[in-house]
């Protein structure tokens, strides 16, 4: 038996997991270009952790090539190729920093990065089902198809791309707060 609704009330009674209290930060919009952030964040945090792995099995292979072969020309192309990674990853790294003004949040950058490293796993998954690459090794392939031939196909897929599986609603909603006590605004 349900029990009977309040005087006036004609709608039925909501569960605590339905839309009950349910409140959104910010616009559509501001939602619609955090989510945005964190997964573009996501994504350049990932290529640059795979720059670094690969850098290190450059240095790895430098060294056995070195020691073990002695070849010493090899070696030398190997550092490189090893140089021209790291750079690569530099110049990402200061890109990110830049677009993201990581420096500007200061004490909440620690809070900020583990919202990023909470959605790493999520946008990894959704590039996944878009069948772009989103392995450790394959990511970097992805900035390729951006600029190569087959960029149109990608930007297609990447426009497809369901943020609310890669974000979900309660972590765009304490990134909003975040930069909000930030900015010192009051929205």
């Amino acid at each position: 038996m349900e029990p009977a609704l309040p005087a006036g009330e004609n709608e039925p009674w909501l569960s605590a997991d339905g839309e009950v209290g349910e409140f959104r930060q910010g616009s559509p919009l501001s939602q619609w270009a955090l989510a945005r952030y964190l997964v573009g964040r996501a994504i350049g945090e990932s290529v640059s952790r795979t720059l670094l792995v690969v850098a290190g099995v450059l240095l790895i292979a430098a060294a056995a090539v070195q020691w073990g072969l002695h070849l010493t020309l090899v070696t030398v192309l190997i550092v490189i190729v090893l140089l021209a990674v790291l750079a690569l990853r530099g110049l990402l790294r200061a890109v990110l920093r830049r677009l993201t003004a990581t420096d500007r949040y200061g004490p909440l950058e620690d809070r900020l990065r583990a919202l990023v490293a909470d959605t790493h796993g999520d946008v990894l998954r959704e590039l996944r089902r878009l069948g772009l690459p989103s392995h450790l090794f394959t990511l970097p392939l992805l900035a390729v198809r951006m600029v190569g031939r087959r960029r149109a196909e990608t930007f297609e897929r990447l426009r497809s791309c369901e943020i609310g599986r890669a974000v979900p609603k309660a972590r765009l909603d304490e990134l909003h707060l975040l930069l909000r006590d930030v900015s010192g605004g009051s929205r």
